[in-house]
């Protein structure tokens, strides 16, 4: 019961919050918002330092985690549905730090019904935010067509924000 009046709360908030826009943003920072049960925060980070020239300290993650954290600690880069309020509101100190950085690119590299990520990715502001076209389309300026698992997204992505920043 609890769980499906927070899942409520989420919809609504995803429906009626618009995306933070941040085009003044000079700073170099990148965000990636992900699902940590699917993808390795390793692998993603050596695949933007290859494919954007960005230092390690520029970069920031977030995970989401639906099953691997309810019995072992996890990372101070996951957070999971707990972190919401029953009325959807973020109310753990890792987003409140994510949510606050002001980004040049958010990557929002997870699929689709991924509730907590979406709102997460409502709440940051970035100059741009690239996510996958199969994602909630309201809240990526650009969607690429590439499959959630597939990881040449970076490098495809690259090709794009060359040109636009």
């Amino acid at each position: 019961m609890v769980n499906s009046l927070q899942t409520y709360f989420l919809n609504k908030k995803l429906e009626s919050n618009k995306s933070e826009k941040a085009s003044e943003i000079k700073g170099s920072k990148v965000g990636i918002l992900f699902n940590d049960d699917v993808s390795d925060k390793y692998q993603l980070q050596q695949l933007i330092e290859k494919n954007f020239d960005v230092k390690p300290s520029e970069i920031y993650f977030l995970g989401f985690s639906r099953h691997r954290y309810d019995r072992v600690e996890k990372p101070d880069f996951v957070f999971i549905q707990k972190d919401f309020s029953i009325f959807g509101q973020p109310k753990s100190k890792v987003i409140s730090e994510f949510v606050n950085r002001d980004y040049k690119l958010l990557f929002n590299f997870f699929g689709k019904n991924e509730l907590c990520l979406e709102i997460v990715a409502q709440l940051t502001k970035a100059r741009l935010k690239v996510g996958l076209n199969e994602s909630n389309a309201e809240i990526n300026d650009l969607s690429l067509a590439v499959d959630s698992r597939n990881l040449d997204f970076f490098k495809e992505t690259s090709k794009y924000i060359k040109q636009i920043i």
